[in-house]
C-alpha cells in the first residue's frame, strides 16, 4: 500500500509541506480523490498527535476511545461527503460533477474543471 510521510520539527514547517505535496499533485483529481485524500490526512494527523503525547496519556483509555472515534468522525464524513457527490452528479444529469467509474463501494467523480480548480484553491487557501 502506498504511504506519504513527512517529517519536521514543527507544525507550521509540517502543514507548510503538506501544503506543497497537495500543489504537486496532478490538478484533474477527482473530487473523490480529494475526500479521500483528506480523509487519509486528517486520520494521519490523530495518529501523529496521538503517537506525540506522554505514554501515561497515550496509554489511557480516553485517549485510545477519543482517537477511534476520531477515525469513526472522518470516516463517516468521507462516505457523507461521496453520498453527497452522487446525490450531485444525479441531481444535475452530470453538469458539474459526474460519476465516471466505480470501484468496489467506492465511486469516482470528474469534476467540471473550473469548479476543481475552485475547490482546491479554497482547500490550499489560495
Amino acid at each position: 500500500m502506498p504511504e506519504i510521510r513527512f517529517t519536521a520539527d514543527t507544525h507550521p514547517e509540517l502543514i507548510r509541506q503538506v501544503k506543497v505535496w497537495l500543489e504537486s499533485a496532478e490538478a484533474e483529481r477527482s473530487a473523490a480523490d480529494v475526500v479521500d485524500a483528506s480523509a487519509d490526512l486528517t486520520k494521519d494527523a490523530l495518529r501523529i498527535i496521538a503517537a506525540s503525547a506522554p505514554a501515561a496519556i497515550a496509554d489511557n483509555d480516553l485517549v485510545r476511545g477519543l482517537t477511534e472515534m476520531g477515525y469513526r468522525a472522518t470516516d463517516l464524513t468521507r462516505d457523507r461527503l461521496l453520498a453527497g457527490l452522487d446525490g450531485l452528479a444525479a441531481v444535475t444529469d452530470g453538469r458539474l460533477v459526474k460519476r465516471v467509474g466505480e470501484s468496489g463501494a467506492k465511486a469516482a467523480y470528474e469534476m467540471n474543471s473550473n469548479v476543481a480548480k475552485q475547490l482546491l484553491k479554497s482547500i490550499l487557501g489560495g
